[in-house]
């Protein structure tokens, strides 16, 4: 039976912003997402068994509909007509509801090895629609890359690949529900009407990273969540503390949270914040921008 293995890259968000809220309670937004290093290994085969399976290496994972790569095999099945069902085994290493997209990134995956394990039916422009039925992020993390995203985060522009730097990665113990996070900033925003909210350009994040310039790409990182966020998870803030105070160039919080990653444009001296962190007992990782 042919197996087809796929990296799964977590991504982390240079630019997050929310741009207004449409009528059908969805918030649109604008975003930069970048792809790092960090990732989960997908091994996708087709089953003839009557029902998709799925085996993760982590026990916190859903093994069934609930998972978002068991949802990417029906709707893809479904959209090509194909009565086949998926095997999937999950290592995973990107840490769970960390604003990393790691569920967005497995069914990436999925959606793509299936593609290939059929012959390709769909067209990118078709699987990066597919996708998009999934979650907003999953379109980027079938792409990958540096993109700018608006609407919902689902319709991707290009965008100039980020500076070569070593990204370290931490996590906080307390995990973070986008909806939560979303209803916090309509409460603190008003419903992002009558003039409460004025989104920040990310035009200045641009011309930083198209000059590869590390230093002046971070001090444009933006992220709206950590005005809600960190108020409540005080240890998103302790960690970009201790990110900046052991050399790196900026650190922000990533997605809705709780992840923290700092930018360091020196290996060694990313690695010494890595052990130092896990001295600590806080969960991190190093990576590097996937181009």
């Amino acid at each position: 039976m042919k197996r087809i293995l796929k990296k799964a890259y977590a991504k982390i968000n240079l630019h997050l912003d929310v741009t207004g809220k449409a009528d059908n309670g969805y918030h649109e937004v604008a975003t930069v997402m970048q792809s790092v290093s960090l990732c989960d290994e997908i091994e996708v085969s087709l089953s003839e068994g009557d029902t998709h399976s799925i085996v993760c290496s982590s026990p916190s994972v859903p093994l069934d509909s609930k998972n978002l790569a068991w949802r990417a095999a029906d709707l893809f099945f479904d959209k090509c007509g194909i009565e086949d069902k998926a095997d999937i085994k999950i290592i995973k290493r990107i840490p769970v509801a960390a604003g990393l997209a790691g569920g967005s990134t497995d069914a990436a995956a999925v959606l793509s090895a299936l593609n290939e394990l059929c012959g390709e039916p769909l067209s990118e422009g078709e699987l990066l629609s597919l996708g998009a039925k999934l979650g907003a992020d999953v379109p980027f993390c079938i792409e990958g890359g540096t993109k700018y995203a608006d609407r919902f985060g689902d319709v991707l522009h290009p965008f100039a690949d980020m500076p070569a730097c070593y990204i370290v990665v931490a996590c906080g113990k307390e995990g973070v529900s986008t909806p939560w996070a979303y209803a916090m900033l309509d409460e603190r925003y008003n419903d992002f009407r009558g003039g409460a909210y004025t989104p920040r350009s990310a035009d200045t994040l641009e011309r930083a990273v198209e000059s590869g310039d590390v230093v002046l790409t971070c001090r444009n990182l933006y992220n709206i969540f950590e005005s809600v966020i960190e108020p409540k998870r005080p240890e998103v803030t302790r960690i970009k503390s201790l990110l900046i105070s052991f050399g790196a160039d900026g650190a922000m919080m990533s997605g809705s949270g709780p992840s923290v990653f700092g930018i360091f444009r020196d290996k060694n001296a990313a690695v010494s914040a890595l052990n130092e962190l896990l001295e600590m007992g806080i969960d991190a990782f190093i990576a590097e921008p996937i181009g």
